[in-house]
């Protein structure tokens, strides 16, 4: 199950994945660091605990749309 009704939808693994996809788009270049990803989403959600980061980007790898290269995030290109 990706989200459950008790979850606050900001703090889901889905919503997190859309932000870190907005943040891919808006970079030129299409990649983003660990560091960026994780500063941005303090800045904007406040704390987040590591498990919902790592969950977001286990879903965005699985389903295709982001690959890594330590320490960055690509967007991949279909």
């Amino acid at each position: 199950m990706l989200i459950t009704k008790d979850e606050n939808i900001k703090t889901s693994p889905i919503y997190i994945g859309y932000l870190i996809l907005k943040g891919l788009n808006k970079n030129i270049e299409g990649k983003l660091s660990i560091y960026e990803v994780i500063n941005k989403l303090k800045s904007d959600l406040g704390i987040v605990h590591y498990k919902q980061v790592v969950y977001a980007l286990v879903f965005l790898h699985m389903s295709g749309v982001v690959n890594f290269s330590n320490p960055y995030i690509y967007k991949t290109n279909d």
